[in-house]
């Protein structure tokens, strides 16, 4: 089975690699921002696992996890910094390579970009992907 921790291990690593959006954000977290995050910042989480069985054996099986990110913004700029925040988030993401100790990462794409909402004062982005992973 997927080892979630390695998949969010290495979601972090890239994050932390890309100098443009850590400075964009004030932080990429899995499932919450801690209580006292400032604004923006992002999270990210898992929305389900498949197995998508392929020739071969159980190892052979591509392993398919949904992952959605949420970037949160209080800026007063008509999107202008949400609209950033996305192009940053994409431009690291898509199509990346995740580093993960045993498996290899077929791909990681980005399935869509939801409408924002504003709730609170505070707009969200919601930004989908799929990541096909595989045994080594």
């Amino acid at each position: 089975m997927v080892e979630i921790d390695k998949v969010a291990e290495s979601i972090i690593q890239k994050y932390k690699g890309d100098s443009t959006l850590t400075d964009a954000l004030t932080g990429l977290y899995l499932h919450q921002a801690p209580q006292d995050a400032t604004l923006p910042y992002g999270i990210f989480y898992f929305n389900g696992i498949t197995t998508d069985e392929i020739m071969g054996g159980a190892d052979s099986n591509v392993i398919d996890v949904a992952i959605q990110f949420s970037l949160f913004d209080d800026s007063d700029d008509g999107c202008s910094n949400m609209a950033a925040l996305i192009t940053y988030l994409t431009t690291t993401f898509d199509w990346t390579d995740l580093v993960m100790d045993g498996w290899n990462c077929v791909k990681f794409s980005r399935e869509n970009v939801m409408p924002l909402t504003f709730t609170d004062e505070v707009w969200q982005a919601v930004i989908d992907y799929s990541l096909w992973m595989q045994k080594e």
